[in-house]
């Protein structure tokens, strides 16, 4: 007897007429309405799971991010509502959390998190059909409903081949994420790598991650514990090929620990699994066919969407790159604060991060690190902004060209059908082309010989527009939101919450210190922004239109104004 799909919306039983009505409003008639629909079940069960006190090693948490100048670390209590953020920056590959991993989800917690990481990343529809698939008769073809569907979530534009393409993408992934994981698991156990620590300012502890330095004294938990070394291997691997930006590491900034020396190895295989995360699912499948049928003598073609998507990704990559590196060298010694170039977030100097302006007066050379390391924090920060939200460094005291850059990059994000989020490389790539275009006088986009569909860049414009306003507003909320609280440091700014807003909308996970600071109201909006950042804007809109306006059956006189 043939099973009956997941995606199946008719219900074709003796149940009454009532009950197949409610069962369509609940999942959704259209496509884009079953897909938000499904992911907001996911986040309700997950969120609850992380709220169970099975999850919890306490009830309370330290802050992620920590201004003020104290003995001890500030708490407070783990709500419902962190658990809601967490489960929605989990499922979405954010990576913004209220609470330190590590200190505050237990294994069972952490294994939430790992599947709700796996389920954004690889698609939850797809991971859906995939296991449906595995135990369905074998007779029992796919239909076209449910094709659309694996092809609205993480296809490319053509529906012919979509299956195939993401089983071998998917199948590819889980090797590298089983790969990298031993690989994690070696290093962590057997090399050198300290604990991230606290520094003191005359004889105080800075609870900041401003001030976090390295303890030469203290190595990792994982050091020497190969069981531990594994576990954290497991969950840092799924984070860094989802490009969700977690990870299980003592201390508040992500991966400083790793960022020096020997370390560089470690960001190097997680860099590797960033952009194997991030290029999107169908140029997977079509470079792995490309070398199939290199090796077989056969010609095999790339499609448009995956030379557009390759050559976007990588243009934008180095185009960030190389503006940052200017703006990080250019900003050496201008008001005593280059981060990447002239100081050390994570060295082992007892210096008062926290506040730059007294560097000089407490007598210290500010970073002794060799121009390697400053390179390469540089470049591994700069790709990480894409989608990753992996950080050596301490995004506060970055130079200001580089922290408007990464506002820039975060906005665009990845791929299409990837796990990053953003308007997309290749959204960017078509207004360019069009811009470009329009100065040339030509009326048509094209591409490799193709012209790009008016609809296509009508939507690429669309989403662009909608996404600015998104991001903006959701920064005029959490700034108002900050302004409102009493417990709040005095030193944050419209730049720190237009940082964060993006960072959620492009689904990187990056902060420059306010994730903590935001009341419940302000959680709600972020959860909204990377929800909408990792479904895309063009499906979160169409979730909420009807499978058939009545508008598109009337056709009224076409009339032109003028604009511009």
């Amino acid at each position: 007897m043939n099973k009956k799909s997941p995606f199946d919306s008719e219900i074709k039983t003796a149940s009454p007429k009532w009950w197949n009505s409610v069962w369509r409003i609940l999942i959704g008639k259209t496509i884009p309405q079953k897909l938000f629909r499904a992911y907001i079940v996911v986040i309700i069960l997950g969120s609850v799971l992380l709220y169970l006190p099975i999850a919890l090693q306490s009830w309370e948490h330290d802050h992620t991010y920590i201004m003020t100048l104290d003995n001890d670390a500030t708490k407070r209590a783990y709500t419902y509502w962190d658990a809601l953020f967490i489960g929605v920056s989990a499922i979405t590959n954010t990576g913004l959390t209220p609470a330190v991993i590590s200190d505050t989800l237990t294994t069972f917690g952490q294994v939430v998190m790992i599947i709700l990481m796996e389920f954004g990343g690889l698609g939850l529809m797809t991971i859906i059909f995939l296991i449906w698939n595995f135990f369905k008769s074998k007779n029992k073809e796919s239909n076209l409903n449910q094709i659309v569907i694996l092809q609205s979530e993480r296809g490319s534009g053509k529906i012919a081949g979509t299956f195939k393409s993401l089983k071998v993408s998917v199948l590819f992934i889980f090797i590298c994420q089983i790969v990298f994981m031993f690989l994690y698991s070696f290093w962590l156990c057997w090399m050198p790598v300290f604990d991230q620590t606290q520094a003191t300012y005359d004889g105080q502890k800075i609870s900041s991650v401003y001030a976090l330095t390295v303890d030469s004294t203290q190595y990792i938990k994982a050091h020497h514990n190969y069981g531990y070394a594994l576990w954290e291997g497991l969950f840092f691997t799924i984070s860094a090929t989802n490009n969700a930006g977690f990870d299980n590491f003592k201390g508040g900034i992500s991966i400083a620990a790793f960022r020096n020396d020997w370390n560089i190895v470690f960001q190097l295989m997680a860099l590797i699994q960033i952009i194997i995360g991030g290029i999107g699912f169908p140029l997977i499948y079509d470079v792995i066919e490309k070398i199939k049928c290199k090796h077989k003598g056969i010609k095999y073609k790339l499609t448009l969407f995956s030379k557009v998507a390759f050559i976007s990704y990588f243009a934008v990559a180095i185009l960030t790159t190389t503006a940052s590196f200017g703006f990080e060298f250019a900003y050496n010694g201008y008001q005593n604060a280059p981060v990447l170039t002239g100081g050390d977030g994570a060295s082992t100097l007892n210096v008062p991060v926290y506040d730059i302006a007294h560097y000089k007066e407490y007598g210290h050379e500010f970073g002794k690190v060799s121009l390697l390391n400053k390179c390469w924090a540089i470049f591994f920060n700069s790709m990480s902004t894409r989608s990753a939200g992996l950080s050596t460094v301490n995004q506060a005291i970055l130079s200001p060209g580089s922290q408007w850059l990464y506002v820039v990059t975060m906005f665009i994000g990845g791929s299409p059908s990837s796990t990053a989020g953003g308007i997309r490389v290749t959204t960017l790539c078509v207004i360019m082309l069009t811009i470009l275009n329009k100065i040339r006088g030509r009326k048509d986009v094209n591409i490799f010989n193709r012209k790009i569909s008016q609809e296509t860049v009508h939507e690429s414009f669309l989403v662009t527009l909608t996404a600015t306003m998104l991001v903006a507003i959701s920064a005029i909320v959490i700034f108002y939101t900050l302004m409102a609280q009493q417990n709040v440091p005095e030193q944050y700014t419209v730049l720190q919450c237009v940082y964060e807003a993006t960072s959620a909308f492009g689904t990187v996970g990056f902060s420059m210190g306010i994730t903590s600071y935001i009341n419940h109201f302000g959680q709600i909006v972020l959860c909204l922004v990377m929800f909408t950042g990792q479904l895309g804007i063009s499906a979160t809109l169409l979730s909420w239109t009807k499978k058939d306006p009545k508008g598109n059956r009337v056709a009224y006189p076409e009339e032109t104004i003028r604009i511009g």
